[in-house]
């Protein structure tokens, strides 16, 4: 090799590198709850909804949380219906929840679609109902020598998304 031919090369690979640290690398932190779409879909498909119960709090079963859910209508799903996720979620070998897909102290459990559409409707219409009562009552105890107004607005916000400590 000449001397501008190995002068020219090693440019070639100086720019090549130079490109390589310029790259733009993105990070999001992992989504610990996160449910893969195929098994959302899957689930859909079947009419079911998938959500994450807690099972333990503080390293004690949560039997009273549990039991409500249960009453509502979740059941537990098995990891033969999400083999997808048995590289990242542990399955429950003994005790009160033996086979369930677990992650860390929360469990996955399915609903029908529409039992869970009912659920919340009426959970809706009940903290409208209490709404209005409050309206009302503020209403009666309305005087005129000390008016009062209600310019109180509200909303829907979606919960805020977990934070795990590590």
């Amino acid at each position: 090799m000449t001397r501008n031919t190995l002068k020219q090369a090693r440019s070639e690979t100086n720019r090549e590198t130079e490109q390589r640290s310029y790259e733009e690398y993105t990070f999001e932190e992992p989504d610990y709850l996160a449910i893969p779409d195929i098994i959302k879909d899957r689930f859909a498909d079947e009419g079911m909804i998938l959500r994450w119960l807690r099972i333990e709090i503080r390293g004690k079963e949560d039997i009273q949380n549990v039991g409500k859910r249960l009453q509502d209508g979740w059941v537990f799903v098995t990891p033969e219906e999400v083999p997808e996720m048995s590289h990242n979620s542990l399955v429950k070998n003994e005790g009160r929840y033996a086979g369930t897909v677990c992650r860390g102290d929360l469990g996955l459990a399915k609903m029908p679609a529409g039992k869970a559409e009912a659920r919340k409707r009426y959970y809706e219409d009940r903290s409208r109902e209490m709404m209005d009562a409050v309206n009302a009552q503020l209403e009666n105890q309305n005087d005129s020598r000390m008016p009062i107004s209600n310019s109180s607005k509200s909303s829907v916000v979606q919960g805020r998304a977990p934070n795990f400590q590590k």
